[in-house]
C-alpha cells in the first residue's frame, strides 16, 4: 500500500503529500513511550512505583521533486511552510485514514543534490505530545461507517455500537488502547431532558456525577470532562465535582433523576 500521509492544519488547510510529489519513504510510529518510576530500595534495587507515558518521537523521511532549480526552491519554501510547527498540526497515515496524530516537527534539513529536480534525505522526528493518535472522528458519528476502520481501531465485530440513548442503562464501549480520563482527554455526555438532580454513573469506574439542580424541558446539560454546563453556560458549583471516566471495553452506565423522556449522547474520541 502506498505510504502518503494528510498534513491537517488547526484551520482545516490540508495537504495531500503525495500530490504535492513529496514522497514518503518512513513513517514509523514507535511503542508509547513509557516512563517507569522508580525508588531505591536498599543497595542493589529499586521498586516500581508507577509507569507513566510520555510524548511520542515518530521518525519520518522523505524525497521531494520538481521539474527544475526554480520549482525545488518554492518547493522547499512550500515545504517549510507545511511542517510550520508555531501550532500543532496533525498528519493522517492514508494506510489508516481514520486515525491522525497531533504533532509538532523539528528542524527539518532540506539538501540539493546535483540533479536539482529532488530535494532528498528529508529526516526528522514529529513530536506527539499527548503520546497517542486519536481517531479522526468522534462518536457522535460513529454511524457513518466511512469514518471508521475495523482494522486498527479495536472496534468490536460482534455488536453493533451505539452512543446515543434515550433509556437509564445502556452500554458504553471504548475502543481506544487506553482508559479515557476524563480530566485528561475531556469528551461530552450530553443530556436533553427534564431532570431533578441528575444522576450519571459508570459502573466500570465507580464514579458518579451528581448535579445539585433541576434541568427544565427544551435545556441541554453538557458534561465536558470536569467541567458542567447548562445552555452554554458554566455551573461549576452545581455538581459534586465527580469525573466519568471510560474503562478501556465496556461500561455500564446508570441514569437516574430524570422526568419523562430524554437522550443521552456520550461524545468522545479513541485513542491508540
Amino acid at each position: 500500500m502506498s505510504k502518503t500521509l494528510l498534513v491537517q492544519r488547526l484551520d482545516g488547510t490540508t495537504y495531500d503529500l503525495d500530490k504535492l510529489d513529496i514522497k514518503i519513504i518512513e513513517f514509523s510510529p514507535p511503542s508509547p513511550n513509557y516512563n517507569f518510576n522508580t525508588v531505591q530500595i536498599g543497595k542493589y534495587g529499586e521498586k516500581l512505583m508507577g509507569v507513566t507515558v510520555g510524548q511520542r518521537q515518530i521518525p519520518i523521511s522523505m524525497d521531494v521533486f520538481a521539474s527544475n532549480n526554480l520549482t525545488i526552491l518554492a518547493k522547499r519554501h512550500k515545504f517549510f511552510q507545511i511542517f510550520s510547527s508555531l501550532e500543532d498540526f496533525y498528519v493522517i497515515d492514508q494506510r489508516i485514514p481514520t486515525i491522525r496524530w497531533k504533532v509538532r516537527a523539528e528542524q527539518q534539513p532540506f539538501k540539493f543534490y546535483d540533479n536539482w529536480h529532488m530535494g532528498g534525505d528529508i529526516s526528522f522526528n514529529l513530536n506527539c505530545v499527548d503520546g497517542y493518535a486519536e481517531s479522526v472522528d468522534t462518536t457522535a458519528h460513529i454511524s457513518d461507517l466511512s469514518k471508521w476502520s475495523i482494522s486498527g481501531m479495536n472496534l468490536p465485530l460482534d455488536k453493533k455500537l451505539k452512543y446515543e440513548y434515550s433509556k437509564p442503562e445502556f452500554d458504553i464501549y471504548n475502543a481506544s488502547n487506553i482508559d479515557i480520563m476524563a480530566e485528561e482527554r475531556p469528551y461530552k455526555i450530553v443530556f436533553n431532558g427534564q431532570a431533578t438532580n441528575l444522576n450519571i454513573y459508570n459502573e466500570a469506574t465507580d464514579q458518579t456525577f451528581e448535579l445539585n439542580r433541576s434541568i427544565s424541558s427544551g435545556e441541554e446539560f453538557v458534561l465536558n470532562g470536569p467541567l458542567p454546563f447548562l445552555n452554554g453556560q458554566m455551573i461549576y458549583d452545581s455538581g459534586n465535582h465527580e469525573l466519568i471516566d471510560l474503562a478501556k471495553g465496556w461500561n455500564h452506565i446508570k441514569i437516574s433523576g430524570y422526568q419523562g423522556d430524554f437522550t443521552v449522547l456520550f461524545d468522545t474520541r479513541f485513542y491508540y
